[in-house]
């Protein structure tokens, strides 16, 4: 039902006396016209001067704000349960683009190409594969030795016929040392990125040094700030396959440890190592958040419940009776915003994502929460905008055609009722999307939601 969900598509879209944001400079150009033909921008200037084609669907942009298309830079939501939903909740979001971060890599590009084609309405999507040593994950591509890796890239990044098969490998926590780096380098033979956790059996500082092209989480960047890295990293090492209630209980003792052996001298060091190495940081704070809140309602937010499969919502619950009375402590502990903090100061790029669906983080939802923590943690209501604007662009090297709004990119936008610069929450409010040149006004993204919450019923 959700595929056949349809949108206005006229020939060319005029948003009219509107206020545009310049994510790239922060000036907000007052009373412009943007017009959209096909699926790029083809004007944007004042309005007086702008020529409403006869065909154009015209919005009246006036007291709104047009951003660039917002990005989820970590998500796992197209291989799942949460595949028929998660390209609409998004939309309904503002997300026009979002990292698919592995498993079912054959699924998430055949939703890329549904998407792209129209068939099937979603955000842009860049697909990874995940590849992890030895363990009984399934969906996975397992590796123990130095030839392992060097297949495992191979065989993921390239099909038979020599055409890209998967956009970046995503590198996970157990992946040996020699399969590691023998990763790093046929990635960068073949000229196809690698990203993802830092495995226990290499440093931060090694991995930047190899040319990962980002860092997922913080947990890693934390235990590379203390003087107890090798150690920390060592205690995990072979934690591959044990349940949630043992991960946690490893989690309380190393909270402890990371914070009685933080060593600021070696923080700086690591956050210089990134810097200069042009390695990014997604911190997902909204990842952490139920935990923080104990699984209370702040953290697990019961409103948007609705949009989620029962089958989703039962295996999140699931994870509830390991959290003990608390952990909550352990986990503020855990993870800072003073991490983030240094980073944005130093330099380091961030990227907005969110792990989108891990427990209680909504696919859509959640990216906005994200925005807000990373104001909390210091960025201004700009910066953490770029964040998921021109941040991703930047970084996925699409600045050309994607991440500000500007004649001749593609048309991905949000169009909102209030100013994100004045409050990071305004991103919330939202008018009208345009995915791809597409147009979703209030009462098509009022249908989407409305579509999922049927279909889920069902």
């Amino acid at each position: 039902m959700l595929a056949g969900c349809t949108s206005s598509a006229p020939s060319a879209i005029a948003i009219t006396h509107v206020s545009v944001v310049d994510v790239a400079t922060g000036d907000i150009h007052s009373d412009n016209t943007v017009m959209v033909r096909g699926n790029r921008i083809t004007y944007l200037g004042p309005a007086a001067g702008a020529s409403i084609p006869r065909d154009a669907r015209a919005i009246d942009g006036r007291g709104k704000f047009l951003i660039p298309g917002l990005w989820d830079m970590h998500v796992h939501a197209f291989p799942y349960e949460f595949s028929d939903f998660a390209g609409p909740l998004m939309i309904a979001n503002g997300i026009t683009g979002a990292r698919e971060m592995g498993y079912y890599v054959d699924t998430t590009l055949r939703w890329k190409a549904d998407i792209a084609a129209g068939r099937e309405i979603g955000p842009r999507l860049v697909a990874g594969v995940r590849v992890d040593g030895p363990g009984k994950a399934r969906f996975v591509s397992h590796v123990v030795t130095e030839e392992d890796g060097v297949r495992a890239v191979d065989t993921l990044a390239r099909k038979k016929d020599g055409s890209p098969r998967a956009d970046f490998i995503k590198t996970y926590s157990w992946i040996p040392r020699e399969a590691y780096f023998a990763i790093a380098s046929e990635s960068k033979k073949l000229g196809v990125p690698f990203a993802g956790h830092v495995p226990y059996s290499v440093s931060v500082v090694e991995a930047s040094n190899a040319g990962q092209r980002s860092l997922e989480h913080e947990d890693d960047l934390m235990r590379a700030c203390t003087s107890k890295e090798s150690f920390l990293r060592a205690r995990f090492a072979d934690s591959a396959n044990v349940n949630t209630g043992r991960l946690l209980a490893e989690m309380r003792a190393q909270a402890g440890l990371i914070k009685a052996s933080y060593d600021p001298v070696q923080c700086h060091a690591v956050i210089a190592t990134l810097l200069r190495n042009h390695t990014w940081v997604t911190p997902t704070l909204v990842f952490y958040q139920p935990y923080v809140h104990d699984f209370d309602s702040a953290g697990t937010h019961p409103e948007w419940a609705r949009y989620v499969p029962g089958l989703v919502q039962g295996g999140w619950l699931q994870r509830r009776p390991a959290i003990k009375p608390g952990d909550s402590i352990m986990i503020r502990s855990y993870f800072s915003f003073d991490l983030t903090r240094q980073l944005h100061d130093a330099g380091v790029k961030l990227l907005a994502g969110t792990d989108a669906s891990q427990p209680f983080v909504f696919p859509g939802f959640s990216l906005h929460e994200e925005l807000e923590l990373l104001v909390r943690s210091g960025l201004s209501p700009l910066e953490a905008l770029r964040t998921a604007t021109s941040n991703p662009a930047e970084y996925l090297t699409a600045s050309d055609s994607l991440g500000t709004i500007t004649k001749g990119k593609v048309a991905d936008m949000v169009l909102l009722d209030a100013n994100p610069l004045v409050d990071i929450r305004n991103t919330r409010r939202i008018s009208a999307v345009i995915a791809n040149g597409r147009l979703f006004d209030s009462t098509a993204l009022a249908r989407l939601l409305s579509q999922v919450q049927s279909a889920l019923k069902h």
